[in-house]
């Protein structure tokens, strides 16, 4: 009979145990707890499969998935607006966001004015390139987090426009407010 009552309670206290341990090691219940706080002129973008929240102007559109585009065009054609932000998430592969920049950029060769900065997001390290050839003009940012490398590209890109662009201030607004969940 005792060694039933010392058993109960040993299983008792080892669930007490288990349940504060779980409560102390898991992730918010509200992952958007953690997101940037809506204001009246920026949305919030959410995007829990790939891991990620920031807010963006409340007169852009984001109707294309991975998309926030500036003066969308609605007639048939393959641009989505006057300049986009894209944002593609896929495996490291065990890279960092330094070896994803140096392996886009090293197939071109000389002859190419790119150029590569650091930048930190939300703790994470990223890779700022600008210059690399496309159909647009464009600045790309690598970043590796929670074992994702997130590749945001800014099109079109004019770095020595006389007045900051409207892609310019998207591409401030994403990069102080990114989140990762």
């Amino acid at each position: 009979m005792i060694k039933k009552q010392w058993l109960t309670l040993f299983l008792l206290l080892t669930m007490l145990i288990q349940a504060a341990c779980t409560a102390a090691v898991g992730t918010p219940a509200n992952s958007a707890e953690a997101c940037p706080e809506v204001k009246d002129d920026l949305k919030l973008l959410m995007n829990t499969e790939d891991g990620y929240c920031l807010l963006y102007p409340a007169d852009y559109l984001t109707n294309l998935p991975h998309f926030i585009v500036i003066n969308p065009i609605t007639a048939p054609g393959d641009m989505p607006g006057e300049a986009w932000a894209f944002i593609q998430v896929e495996a490291t592969n065990g890279l960092t966001a330094a070896q994803v920049a140096d392996d886009a950029i090293a197939p071109l060769g000389a002859g190419f004015n790119i150029t590569k900065s650091d930048i930190l997001i939300e703790g994470a390290q990223g890779v700022v390139v600008d210059g690399l050839p496309g159909q647009d003009s464009n600045r790309m940012i690598f970043i590796v987090k929670n074992d994702k490398l997130y590749t945001l590209t800014f099109a079109p890109w004019y770095p020595n426009a006389n007045d900051p662009t409207s892609l310019e201030n998207l591409y401030t607004t994403i990069v102080q407010t990114l989140h990762f969940l």
